[in-house]
């Protein structure tokens, strides 16, 4: 078969075209260390390439957001650690000023730590990341979530919500702990309350201990009590127990500041050997049934419906007055007024703050957990891509040498054969 100079030359420069396009392909992928420069070189390597490059992208925006997330909850760790201690010092200072050697003086200085320590409080509740975004306003993060009012009461403006951020596909992760919960929701017994009502009612107690006292009691069962109760315009249930020469009662009834005339026919009937008369002042005296009967009258374990804390100021109370009825022999308050009733809050509060330090330490060490995690799959999906991107430069060069080579011979041999002419071939 034979074939023309002009078709001769043409399959040659097609070819030298290739060879060239592949040595530009050679050179680019050993320049840039990729052996898929452009994704029509490898198209389905291509595409895994894509694939990997887009989950190696997510992997690291978990990588942020567990970074972001440990970084809040060791704050939040940090700051429960001032207000658990805060807490032992509560403790610590309850212990040491409820005993009856403790001066007034004393007590007055345990009241201002006790509100300066409040404050403090108050100013971890609304502590903020390095962001500026608030720790404990659950999904309301802009603002300061605790706000005192102004009859000195802490109101909770955050929500019920937990800030949270993506550490896997199917886990999120939360960066607080909700501020309701923490600093509003300590269980004191059969009571909710807040850390700010405990420790108010703490300096309140400590305030007011020479004032009121729980309980009251005399052995002139003849003479008895007489009680003025400063009780609410509604409805409200009093109770308390009295003992009387014949026995022990808990006496229960619904009084008002016009009428305690419920209450004196309730201890008339409970059967302790004591009669309840009310005088046209509201004055209520209490009496032995029988003249020759002795031991003592007692009122304690007073219980005032609505009085959930010792209060500075406490508009609800007993006045034990005097013969006369006029002098104030002593004040009766609600139970909880007593210092004595402070311990059981002081002691939930401790309680609530390390338990919501111990769940702040949980979520922390899961952030961490789900680090460790994120940097297996980035080191797998990273040899992944390298698999797929990076080029055998070695190769690549052995190959690149090995074409400039034929290169070079084919056109040494196509120079030497188009030069060529028939008369050449006729000698």
């Amino acid at each position: 078969m034979t074939i023309s100079s002009k078709l001769f030359a043409t399959q040659m420069l097609d070819q030298f075209k290739v060879i060239e396009e592949r040595l530009q392909n050679l050179q680019t992928q050993i320049s840039t260390g990729s052996r898929i420069p452009q994704a029509s070189d490898q198209p389905l390597d291509a595409v895994k390439l894509s694939a990997r490059r887009e989950i190696e992208t997510r992997i690291e925006q978990y990588q942020d957001n567990i970074a972001k997330a440990s970084d809040r909850l060791t704050l939040v760790d940090s700051t429960l650690e001032t207000a658990g201690n805060l807490a032992t010092r509560l403790s610590e200072l309850f212990v040491a000023m409820n005993t009856d050697t403790v001066t007034d003086s004393e007590r007055y200085a345990a009241v201002i730590e006790v509100d300066q320590m409040r404050e403090t409080i108050l100013g971890l509740a609304n502590a903020t990341d390095s962001s500026g975004d608030a720790l404990f306003g659950g999904f309301s993060t802009e603002q300061n979530p605790f706000l005192v009012k102004s009859d000195g009461t802490v109101m909770y403006r955050g929500d019920g919500g937990e800030h949270s951020l993506s550490a896997s596909e199917n886990i999120k992760l939360p960066t607080s702990i909700n501020g309701a919960n923490v600093f509003m929701q300590v269980e004191d017994g059969t009571d909710i309350k807040s850390i700010f009502e405990i420790m108010s009612s703490f300096s309140n107690a400590l305030a007011t201990k020479t004032s009121f006292a729980q309980e009251y009691s005399t052995t002139n069962v003849s003479t008895g009590i007489n009680l003025k109760l400063h009780a609410s315009r509604e409805p409200q249930m009093w109770s308390f127990q009295l003992t009387g020469p014949d026995g022990v009662a808990t006496i229960s009834a619904s009084v008002n500041s016009d009428s305690v005339s419920e209450l004196a026919t309730a201890i008339t009937n409970s059967g302790v050997g004591v009669t309840a008369t009310v005088s046209s002042s509201g004055m209520l005296t209490l009496a032995a049934t029988s003249s020759s009967a002795s031991g003592k009258i007692e009122l304690s374990d007073i219980s005032i419906e609505g009085y959930l804390v010792a209060q500075s100021d406490p508009k609800n109370y007993i006045d034990v007055l005097a013969s006369d009825g006029t002098t104030v022999v002593a004040k009766l308050s609600d139970t909880i007024q007593g210092l004595g009733a402070q311990g059981t809050g002081l002691k939930a509060l401790v309680s609530s703050i390390g338990l919501s330090r111990t769940t702040a330490g949980a979520r922390l060490n899961n952030a961490e957990s789900q680090q460790d995690v994120l940097v297996q799959r980035s080191i797998s999906i990273k040899s992944e891509i390298g698999k797929l991107r990076d080029a055998d430069i070695e190769t690549l060069i052995t190959e690149l040498q090995s074409i400039l080579v034929t290169r070079d011979a084919a056109r040494q041999t196509y120079s030497t054969v188009n030069n060529q002419t028939l008369f050449d071939f006729l000698r």
